[in-house]
């Protein structure tokens, strides 16, 4: 399934990218653009692999320290300021690492989260209002060494989450804005539960950049298998973000 996505990334791009000329003569189309965003996470919650389950608490620090790749982009198209589509990618790669000072262990830790939506303009003007409906798509591959017993324990899953949000933008002048997200999803198909909060503070010096600061929070609860081989990620990734959207 992990081809399937980055083959599914490709095709969205590619398929977006005629929509730029289209726009410049017609004016109907919007984009915005992230090509990067540097995203301060904080990972605390539980991890399980074959039925043995450890807090993991791990501080942005450790994660600068032990991390090994990286990459992120937020994609955005609205037609006519009715109809959008909403892509975020999130791909982390960390080393081993240890987690915790209460238990004696070490996590290597890979992720990607997707979040993939479509939108449609509730309101618009000085409030703007969006509905979103989509997928959150995730994969994890870790793991964890319990140290004092010698033992290690590799597990990797994959799921898909519905999700259903809102979004809300309030433009103080020409320059500033406020932007608010929120969704929530899983609903037992995939995650128990689900959700993302993210908030940013949007300052546009220049016509076709601007700089966006905030903080975020994804939180997943997702459990799957035989008491003997449980697999279980049920955890909070939060911490501060900021970046520059490009928007033409």
């Amino acid at each position: 399934m992990k081809s399937k996505l980055v083959t599914s990334i490709i095709f969205l791009v590619v398929a977006l990218l005629p929509l730029q000329s289209f726009s410049q003569e017609e004016n109907d189309w919007n984009f915005e653009l992230a090509p990067f965003y540097l995203w301060a996470i904080n990972i605390d919650g539980d991890i399980g692999i074959r039925g043995r389950t450890a807090n993991a608490s791990l501080k942005f620090e450790d994660v600068w320290d032990n991390l090994e790749g990286v990459l992120t982009f937020r994609f955005g198209t609205f037609y006519r300021n009715k109809l959008g589509l909403i892509i975020d990618y999130n791909y982390l790669d960390l080393g081993k690492e240890k987690v915790s000072d209460r238990v004696n262990l070490d996590v290597s830790f890979k992720s990607q989260i997707l979040n993939l939506a479509a939108a449609y303009r509730i309101q618009d003007g000085k409030h703007t209002w969006d509905g979103l409906a989509g997928i959150r798509y995730t994969a994890l591959d870790a793991a964890i060494n319990l140290n004092n017993l010698g033992v290690t324990l590799n597990g990797d899953q994959d799921w898909v989450d519905p999700i259903v949000g809102v979004r809300y933008s309030y433009s103080f002048n020409d320059q500033w804005s406020l932007r608010l997200y929120g969704d929530i999803g899983g609903f037992g198909v995939s995650s128990d539960l689900t959700w993302q909060a993210l908030g940013l503070v949007d300052f546009q010096p220049w016509k076709n950049v601007a700089i966006v600061a905030g903080y975020r929070a994804i939180y997943t609860d997702y459990e799957t298998g035989s008491p003997s081989e449980r697999f279980v990620y049920d955890a909070t990734v939060q911490g501060p973000i900021i970046g520059l959207d490009i928007r033409w």
